[in-house]
């Protein structure tokens, strides 16, 4: 089975327990350190990894990313693309990335349920392999690294906040101080959020996903990636989702139970699946919700849901000029 885009997405984020492992840190984040203890110089660049170490002795030009964070930080530092990840649907790359592709048109690498086919990432001829966001880096590294220098995961598999991976992007790339740039400029940029839209502090959400029309999935782990990020920018998450039965980031309401869906704001994903969105929000036990009434519903498409799963240097700014102002919208609207 071929990964494609946010389903597979998604799935993987779960898999690799990103609910409670992932710190976003979107407050200062000084203490996460560059991953490395070597430096640019004659003897080139040296990351330690949780893996290994990889050294970059010259500057590279053929570089690979096997992750979508070391993707969109390689981009936003200039770097030259010869593979890339498929990422979301129709064409495989993601809405936020493709301004910085440009023109070029790097090869698209589809990853099965064991990891990404090591013969085509070999016939990129890459000098750089970035990895660290690879949920299946830890299998494939040998291999990899034997093709080229290869990054991996300095805490764990997909455990790594987007800026521990920026910053060892920025090291790789020989651009350690635009990486401490970008990583500045994008938690100022979310820093602003509650300046600029100051409407949604305090407001609580609900972020859902339905797969059927029979039930729908709410995120409940305070820990969860999309929920810490919506709560640093201001949001409360309630406590009452979090206490839903379960042991997993996510809890299944049956139709009846949709009552727990009652926040200021509730957002919510389909998967790019036009009836199933027509046929629940048609369904009396949503219509009659309050939050549906007033109209604090935001319905997301699935490119803006996995830009709340996945935050990197890019999508977060996506988030910040798409998804934010209609949340914002959202929350203004008065309640009966």
């Amino acid at each position: 089975m071929h990964r494609t885009g946010i389903h597979r997405g998604l799935r993987r984020l779960a898999a690799a327990g990103i609910a409670a492992a992932l710190a976003l840190g979107l407050a200062a984040c000084g203490d996460d350190g560059d991953g490395g203890d070597g430096d640019k110089g004659s003897g080139g660049v040296t990351i330690t990894h949780k893996l290994g170490t990889t050294t970059v002795k010259e500057p590279p030009k053929r570089i690979v990313a096997l992750g979508e964070i070391d993707q969109d930080a390689a981009l936003a530092l200039g770097a030259n693309l010869v593979g890339v990840v498929y990422t979301t649907e129709p064409n495989g790359v993601a809405p936020w990335a493709q301004p910085k592709l440009g023109a070029a048109k790097p090869e698209l690498i589809q990853g099965g349920d064991n990891g990404y086919p090591i013969e085509k990432v070999l016939a990129l001829k890459p000098d750089l392999i970035l990895a660290n966001a690879d949920y299946w880096v830890e299998q494939e590294y040998e291999k990899l690294s034997k093709i080229a220098p290869t990054t991996a995961f300095e805490t764990g598999p997909s455990q790594d906040t987007w800026q521990q991976v920026t910053r060892q992007v920025g090291k790789a790339l020989g651009k350690s101080a635009e990486a401490e740039k970008l990583v500045a400029d994008v938690e100022g940029k979310i820093a602003a959020v509650g300046t600029q839209y100051p409407e949604i502090k305090g407001k609580s959400f609900a972020l859902t996903n339905a797969q059927n029309a029979g039930t729908i999935a709410v995120l409940k782990d305070k820990e969860d990636t999309s929920v810490k990020l919506l709560a640093g920018f201001g949001m409360t998450h309630p406590q009452s989702i979090a206490d839903l039965p379960g042991a997993g980031f996510a809890a299944e309401l049956s139709m009846e139970r949709l009552d727990v869906l009652e926040v200021d704001v509730l957002l919510s994903n389909y998967n790019g699946d036009a009836a199933l969105q027509k046929s629940i929000e048609a369904n009396p036990q949503f219509t009659k919700l309050d939050v549906v009434k007033r109209g604090s519903y935001v319905a997301l498409d699935s490119n803006e849901f996995y830009a709340l799963r996945a935050p990197t240097p890019l999508s977060l700014q996506y988030v910040i000029d798409k998804i934010i102002p209609k949340i914002a919208q959202a929350a203004k609207a008065p309640r009966g």
